[in-house]
């Protein structure tokens, strides 16, 4: 249970969307601030490089960016897909993220539950969170209070502050590494800090756990003297498992040959269709939000149109006896089987090998941000570094499913979006007047 728990907190936040019902406002550019002297009403969605919210938003903040600073008060929920994310202000309703590194400033007041999936989340002295945490990622600091429950998948995690709850976590050993990213990871003036966390699970002097502790752990966790635990303690220890080395050797080779395959049929997508592939980029970068949408749309109704063709072409004939193998009726049949089976062949390609390439792309392209889409050759660079990053990704046993998911709506929304564009600007009331009235 616990851990299909962290398994939804983890693919939570890329799904998760606002459920009000207010008016929403859309905003995008390189740099977005919404000033201390400003109100927007309603939901607000964000695409941007970089977002500062000082001000206040009466409904749902939704951001995809590379830094996020809420340092103002937002009535509804933040629903947050970043590089770094700083919390230091008000928020209403719970904030669902998925970052690379997260921080809770010391005058954050969060109104509901914090879920969060990462590689590192501090919560500083002085903020409060007044929901649960649940969290899955590298590690955790948790120096402020939280006054529900925490639930937690992690590597290593330090307590200082105060759970007014359970407390029910599972870390790696205390005796592993003392490893992890160095500092000056950031590109430009960072906006949160990794802070160095001791491997294993660490309760300092101080620290209060308001109810039971359940500590999943190969190492017994390191409680001070000091440190204060209500209910019983419960250390679960796995049973030891040992990986031949071969074993390990054949999962390296699997990955490679997976991260070749990909490579290989992403070097078939862009030279074959360099436009298309790059329109469904340029899609997903722009308009991330309407991309997931529209996916959301897209997968299901493809998956009908799957079954419509079957049908159409061999049960519904079969069904009322129109199924004759001579002449012409033969060659139509024949015509329309292969028309179906290119479609659902293409189809079948896109689920398995083109979501994952413009998904990868897309990584790419974040990566080179400052590089527009001109030459295949663009496409193939970027498509190389983002599938290093899908591939690692899709290795994270709690967010492997999430990111397989997510791959497949971006990309079939992307697809969408730039199919209907190019439907709408081939329409005549898109068209010049001057070459409308020449016809």
């Amino acid at each position: 249970m616990r851990t299909l728990l962290v398994l939804i907190a983890c693919v939570f936040p890329l799904f998760a969307l606002p459920t009000g019902t207010h008016a929403a406002e859309f905003l995008g550019g390189q740099e977005v601030t919404i000033a201390a002297d400003d109100t927007w009403e309603g939901d607000l969605y964000i695409s941007a490089q970089s977002v500062r919210v000082e001000g206040t938003v009466t409904g749902d903040l939704v951001v995809s960016a590379q830094k996020l600073h809420v340092s103002g008060q937002v009535e509804g929920g933040v629903f947050a897909a970043c590089q770094q994310v700083l919390l230091d202000g008000k928020i209403g309703r719970t904030c669902r993220i998925a970052c690379q590194a997260a921080e809770v400033g010391p005058a954050a007041r969060l109104g509901s539950d914090l879920v969060a999936a990462g590689y590192s989340l501090e919560i500083k002295p002085g903020a409060v969170v007044s929901g649960d945490l649940v969290y899955a990622g590298f590690q955790a600091m948790l120096r402020g209070q939280i006054e529900q429950d925490v639930w937690g998948a992690v590597n290593r995690a330090e307590l200082f502050g105060k759970i007014g709850r359970e407390l029910s976590i599972t870390t790696a050993s205390n005796r592993g590494t003392a490893w992890q990213l160095p500092t000056g990871l950031w590109w430009g003036t960072p906006l949160v800090s990794i802070p160095h966390v001791q491997p294993g699970l660490t309760i300092h002097d101080g620290a209060v756990v308001g109810s039971k502790l359940i500590y999943h752990s190969e190492s017994e966790a390191d409680i001070a003297s000091e440190a204060k635990v209500t209910g019983p303690i419960e250390w679960i220890e796995p049973e030891p498992t040992t990986v031949p080395e071969s074993d390990k050797i054949s999962y390296v080779w699997d990955q490679v040959k997976r991260y070749l395959s990909i490579l290989a049929m992403g070097m078939l997508m862009i030279v074959v269709c360099p436009l298309t592939t790059g329109g469904m980029v340029e899609q997903i970068i722009q308009r991330p939000i309407a991309s997931f949408l529209a996916g959301v749309v897209a997968v299901p109704l493809s998956v009908i149109l799957s079954v419509l063709v079957i049908a159409s072409i061999v049960a519904i004939p079969m069904a009322f006896g129109w199924l004759h193998f001579d002449g012409l009726a033969a060659a139509g049949s024949f015509i329309a089987a292969f028309a179906a089976t290119i479609y659902l062949g293409s189809l079948g390609f896109f689920f398995a090998f083109g979501a994952v390439v413009v998904t990868s792309i897309t990584l790419g392209r974040v990566v080179f941000s400052d590089h527009r889409i001109s030459s295949r050759g663009a496409l193939i660079l970027m498509l190389g570094f983002g599938l290093i990053f899908y591939v690692v990704l899709t290795c994270v046993p709690f967010v492997q499913v999430g990111v397989i998911v997510a791959a497949i709506l971006f990309a079939f929304g992307g697809l969408f979006l730039w199919c209907m564009g190019k439907v709408l600007a081939s329409s005549p009331e898109k068209r010049p007047r001057a070459a409308t009235e020449s016809k």
